[in-house]
């Protein structure tokens, strides 16, 4: 699917035929230049000048002249909420261009070069809005000829004109004429007719900043029993009271004195949503979000949004979904610091803080059903999510202000949520690479909560949590210590469950390190733990790792023994995943007992349940390797060609090093089957599929 990623354009666009003129003349010219690099060109100007919306219009004009996609990002390089890092930018980008997420590589470089890379062979338009530095913007420039950039911001950026040969087109404020075609189009052509002097002047009292003319416009046409001139004089009062302004709103008097004038002319209702809206992270957010940062039902809040969208106070994005300008979350911000009482505005905050950390907390036990996890107390909320699939989604769709609100809660002191989005963070290690520091860094600020607020039992779970992302991440140092720690802490205060998860990660580790022996060593620590705790899942989890060493060990009727009892606990739960991991281990204890036919009947059903579940694709290529072992020994090799090459793709998808060696043992089995029996090939290795998981 080609991308399209375009927020919606303004519906009145109006003027900017200058500016117009030499976009399309940039565009005729990149077109033209079939031998240089990308075309890179810069709109620059004063915050409210419009420069946004002409992007945006611009590029819904064009973008049909691009048949390899159309890429957009807000790089909140100016705003509340920090700047977002080039590689949080590139793997949406990537993922957007069809790379699967575990195949997007780590590091900002390479990430750069696989985009450069893919809009090489694509004509792709990238429209970068908000940039907040050249350094930001360089990493997610298309490189070759024919696709084109189109960057907006406060500043000239003036390294990238030098190094990469920007085209700048500076955006000023409006003319008079397009000021007043805009308010035309806007609040009526016989309005505009009719006092055409007070509309002059209305333009001049918002300094011909679109973003200020835009909403007095719309208050006028809100209010048809006022004169335009009536407007002029309210505005003209609120700005008597704004000399002198310093900070942000330097030089814009005009926007600080229009939105005054709006906000002031907002019922009670309105006018308190909308400042509160400046406490979000944000200025990108969900109604259900904003319902609990205001205490207000769905409906209600549904209802003003879409009430303060139709003054052009925030804009809708999608269903149930809103931005506002970055100017006007300022101002939101501001007029929640002069309007609310500090003790409401920290009570809204934890509103909010809190919705996020249940609903992902909701969400995490959606996607982790049978993990084991921790009590946390946060509110009862009406999580918008209701089943993995949505859960997942919402999980990845919410991951900046996720983070955003993190660390908030942390440098507040709001510990219990802290702790809990670390806990609901583990959904990034189903991520790209690029996601995993993330994990990490979530992870560790939930211990860091747990440690300040003494609660050693969340400490030393998310210690645990912490020790498999770094076995996952390669770093085995690392784990051994955070395992290690833990292990040493459960022994002195007594914590039996806290030292069977420990030894379950140390488990892990040392089948990662191929030591197999110790591994089972530890597995049959851990189920003696379970057994004792009468914990039946994380029973059937230590029972799948025991399945699984013992078969790398080559000890068949062992694995199978412990395949059957896990299978009896997970059949238990009716979730057909869990109970494909247990048939998963089933098969593979089968086919080292060489009973091939029941281990193909076993991998059959597992693939078609892993096949509908997102996250599983690991498990899925994998029992569809092994499966092939199977298939060739039963002489069905032309299936066992076709489930091979499937895995593969599913490895490269993946970015899994073994990709290559499962297409070449795919190609050998298929050149073998033509050349006639007898002949030898490189046959599929058997023990590498079952569902053994360290979070026990």
């Amino acid at each position: 699917m080609v991308p399209r990623q375009l927020p919606a354009a303004v519906p009145d666009f109006c003027g900017r035929l200058a500016h117009v003129a030499a976009l399309d003349a940039l565009l005729a010219e990149s077109e033209r230049n079939a031998g240089g690099g990308a075309t890179v060109v810069a709109l620059d100007g004063s915050a409210g000048a419009g420069k946004s919306t002409l992007a945006v219009w611009w590029a819904h004009r064009v973008q049909d002249r691009f048949p390899g996609g159309t890429l957009f990002v807000n790089l909140r390089g100016f705003g509340p909420s920090a700047p977002l890092p080039p590689q949080v930018v590139l793997t949406d980008f990537l993922t957007a261009l069809g790379v699967a997420e575990r195949r997007i590589p780590e590091g900002v470089e390479a990430q750069g070069a696989l985009f450069r890379s893919l809009v090489t062979v694509r004509r792709a338009l990238v429209v970068l809005d908000n940039a907040g530095s050249a350094e930001q913007v360089r990493p997610l420039l298309p490189g070759a000829a024919g696709s084109l950039a189109l960057v907006t911001s406060r500043g000239a950026l003036s390294e990238l004109l030098v190094s990469e040969a920007v085209r700048r087109v500076a955006v000023d404020v409006f003319d008079a004429v397009d000021a007043v075609r805009l308010v035309e189009s806007v609040v009526g052509e016989a309005r505009t007719a009719a006092e055409p002097d007070a509309v002059e002047e209305l333009v001049g009292v918002c300094a011909r900043l679109p973003l200020a003319v835009r909403v007095a416009a719309t208050r006028v046409a809100s209010r048809p029993f006022l004169s335009v001139a009536d407007v002029v004089e309210e505005i003209r009062e609120e700005q008597r009271g704004l000399i002198g302004m310093e900070g942000p709103w330097r030089g814009l008097s005009g926007v600080r004195a229009v939105f005054d004038w709006s906000y002031d002319r907002l019922d009670p209702v309105h006018a308190r949503v909308f400042r509160l809206l400046g406490l979000h992270p944000m200025p990108e957010f969900g109604a259900p979000a904003v319902a609990a940062l205001a205490a207000l039902d769905l409906r209600s809040v549904t209802h003003v949004l879409e009430e303060l969208a139709e003054q052009h106070l925030v804009e809708p994005v999608a269903r149930l979904q809103y931005r506002m300008h970055d100017l006007l979350h300022d101002y939101a911000a501001y007029r929640a610091d002069l309007d609310e009482t500090p003790v409401a505005r920290e009570e809204a905050v934890a509103r909010l803080l809190g919705w996020y950390a249940a609903v992902a907390d909701a969400a995490d036990r959606l996607v982790y059903p049978v993990s084991a996890r921790i009590p946390v107390e946060l509110p009862v909320v009406q999580a918008p999510v209701r089943d993995r699939e949505e859960a997942l989604g919402w999980l990845r769709s919410e991951r900046a202000v996720l983070s955003a609100v993190h660390r908030i809660a942390l440098n507040q002191g709001m510990y219990d949520v802290a702790i809990a989005l670390a806990l609901s963070s583990r959904h990034l290690g189903l991520g790209p690479r690029s996601w995993w520091p993330e994990e990490l860094e979530a992870k560790s600020r939930g211990i860091e909560a747990a440690r300040v607020s003494g609660v050693r039992e969340a400490e030393a779970f998310l210690r645990v949590l912490r020790g498999h992302s770094h076995r996952s991440a390669g770093d085995q140092a690392a784990a051994e210590a955070d395992f290690r720690d833990v292990a040493e802490s459960a022994e002195r205060s007594g914590d039996q469950v806290l030292r069977r998860r420990a030894l379950a990660g140390l488990a892990n580790l040392r089948e990662a390190q191929e030591r197999y022996d110790e591994a089972a060593e530890y597995h049959l620590a851990v189920w003696e733990a379970t057994r004792q705790e009468g914990d039946s899942a994380a029973e059937a989890i230590t029972l799948g790792n025991l399945c699984l060493v013992n078969a790398k060990r080559g000890r068949f009727d062992e694995a199978l023994d412990y395949a059957q009892r896990a299978w009896e606990l997970r059949s238990r739960t009716g979730n057909p995943l869990i109970i494909a991991y247990a048939e998963d281990d089933l098969a593979l204890a089968r086919q080292g007992l060489r009973e091939h036919d029941t281990a193909i009947g076993l991998w059959e059903k597992v693939v078609d349940v892993y096949a509908r579940h997102s996250g599983a694709e690991s498990h899925l290529a994998t029992a569809l390797e092994a499966m092939a072992v199977s298939l060739v020994a039963t002489g069905r090799d032309d299936r066992a060609v076709h489930d091979l090459r499937r895995a593969a793709t599913i490895l490269a998808d993946l970015d899994d090093p073994r990709a290559d060696l499962v297409r070449r043992r795919a190609e050998d089995l298929a050149s073998a089957r033509a050349d006639g029996p007898g002949q030898s090939a490189d046959r599929p290795q058997a023990g590498q599929s079952g569902s053994g998981s360290g979070d026990s």
